[in-house]
């Protein structure tokens, strides 16, 4: 399956990402019928052109100035041109919830409704043609995942029409407290806006695939450059990766990264701490386990430990910190080898059991039922769940030896 790491470290844009993605093989009439679909086909011209940056290849994009003046848009402005537009329903969609989380920031920061929220600069015809543009690539790459690094904070200060405002712009700070975007300092002697609205507003869209992948198999790579001379290369980098589905094409074991959350707890009951298990398992923890442990003073505690994969990381750090008595957790890198599996639902006599298919390295097959089906089975029958088990894997026992399994 197909993914896209988009790595912003050198900072990110609306028209460096669309540059970036059109290089990654975006065909360009994408891009050029959205200024059909927007009906401004007339009045406004985007060229894409290849160029460097302090040696470094890409594409930039460049805009013909439009003959006619520019206006103040509201959010419901925006959603009316998008909606009246022939662009396709996704593309309407991801574009306007752009727009949206631009207008919620604003709003907080110029202390307005949503509704009263004006934009100048990000409503410019500019911005919605980066915005779509950039929707409308996603949505002909239809990747599985995107993910993104952190965006670059910047430093200095930016003129914008409220005047002169600090670096990070007050809208780019409040999206990435609204979203818990990380915003990462980089050593650099420019001083300037190098993570803008429009591009912090894009990783928010996507804001369930922000983590970096631990592995990735590039495939292609695309280059969106930035048109400002800063004296150091300045560019955007997309990545086509290739990911394993959920099991494996063959029967050899696999290597994976998984994390491991922990913390000692000796201030909570027992029902609190089942119920804490259970946000965590809820929260998308793989596993959950607890233990006793001797804690400071001789004080008897529980260890709480939960193995997850990364992208669950943050989700687990506030259920943590937001559903226990914990004011800090132990966080590690944990490697681990997998057999290839697959869970299967299974039409038996007792109706739908799904069942755990792993493949050994010997080539051979073993099947584990799934506990929760089998015990649904034992309350409505009345049956012992051993008794159960054994008429199901009696049941099952042929379909694995005679079915030809993709793993």
């Amino acid at each position: 399956m197909k993914s896209i790491f988009i790595d912003c470290c050198l900072g990110i844009s609306g028209d460096m990402l669309a540059s970036a993605l059109l290089d990654l093989g975006v065909p360009k009439s994408i891009f050029l019928d959205n200024l059909v679909r927007l009906n401004i086909e007339k009045n406004y011209n985007v060229k894409f052109n290849m160029g460097t940056s302090e040696g470094i290849k890409g594409i930039v994009c460049t805009k013909n100035e439009i003959p006619f003046k520019e206006v103040s848009r509201n959010l419901n402005d925006i959603k009316n041109l998008l909606l009246d537009s022939k662009l396709n329903e996704y593309v309407k969609k991801k574009s306007i919830r752009v727009f949206e989380i631009l207008a919620e920031a604003e709003a907080v920061v110029h202390g307005n409704e949503v509704s009263d929220v004006h934009f100048h600069e990000l409503g410019s015809m500019d911005s919605i043609i980066d915005i779509v543009n950039v929707c409308s690539a996603i949505d002909f790459l239809k990747p599985y995942s995107i993910y993104f690094s952190d965006p670059p904070s910047g430093k200095g200060i930016v003129s914008t029409s409220h005047g002169p405002l600090p670096i990070p712009v007050p809208t780019v700070a409040e999206i990435a407290r609204q979203k818990k975007i990380p915003l990462m300092l980089l050593d650099d002697k420019y001083f300037g806006e190098i993570t803008t609205p429009t591009g912090i507003a894009l990783i928010a869209t996507f804001i369930d695939k922000v983590y970096q992948p631990d592995k990735i198999n590039i495939e292609k790579i695309g280059i969106g450059l930035g048109s400002k001379n800063i004296s150091r290369p300045n560019f955007l980098r997309v990545m086509l990766i290739s990911e394993n589905d959920d099991y494996i094409g063959n029967n050899k074991p696999s290597f994976q990264t998984i994390i491991s959350q922990e913390a000692w707890i000796d201030d909570s009951t027992p029902e609190d701490v089942a119920v804490l298990i259970e946000r965590l398992r809820s929260a998308g923890a793989i596993d959950v386990i607890c233990y006793s442990v001797d804690m400071k003073k001789n004080r008897k505690g529980i260890c709480i430990q939960a193995i997850l994969y990364p992208k669950h990381k943050n989700l687990l750090r506030e259920v943590w910190f937001n559903y226990s008595t914990t004011i800090g957790i132990r966080e590690n890198n944990i490697s681990r080898w997998i057999l290839p599996r697959r869970t299967v639902s299974h039409k038996t006599k007792f109706g739908i059991v799904n069942v755990k298919q792993v493949m050994r390295p010997n080539g051979q097959t073993s099947i584990k039922l799934e506990h929760k089906d089998l015990t649904k089975i034992t309350l409505n029958t009345g049956i012992p769940i051993e008794e159960i088990r054994k008429k199901l894997i009696i049941e099952l026992s042929g379909f694995y030896e005679l079915d030809d399994y993709s793993f």
